[in-house]
């Protein structure tokens, strides 16, 4: 019973971090059409910086869920797969949110994304070496 609701909150957090990979796609699309660019980005920052956004997401979600669903079979607590996975969603939104601002070198959201995302990856790798060596 315990997996069971570790594994129910998994499912709940792979759907929706993989939801925000799709919007971030499906923004990329609109961006290509509304620019006219098919391959790259063209001269376009934006679709430039809407690339980026789903691009640096593919990079971190995928890894972070792979380490989450571990500790799922390692029987952590729905508590903390529901922590971890809300973590990550406001992570990677906050990121999206800050790559993607013109006229903004460094926007607070991109920053806050990044540290986010960096803490998530560190507390995750020190419970599965926890869970290594503890075992």
């Amino acid at each position: 019973m315990f997996i069971e609701q570790s594994l129910q909150a998994s499912v709940l957090w792979v759907s929706i971090n993989l939801g925000l990979t799709l919007i971030l796609a499906l923004n990329v699309t609109r961006h290509r059409a509304k620019e006219g660019v098919a391959v790259g980005s063209g001269s376009s920052e934006i679709l430039e910086r809407a690339i980026r956004a789903h691009g640096n997401n593919i990079e971190y979600v995928p890894g972070a869920l792979i380490g989450i669903l571990m500790l799922v079979f390692l029987e952590y607590s729905s508590i903390l797969i529901h922590c971890l996975g809300g973590l990550l969603f406001v992570a990677r939104i906050s990121h999206a949110h800050g790559i993607q601002q013109i006229g903004e070198e460094l926007p607070k959201t991109r920053v806050i994304g990044n540290i986010l995302t960096w803490t998530l990856y560190l507390i995750i790798i020190g419970l599965l070496f926890y869970s290594y060596f503890n075992n």
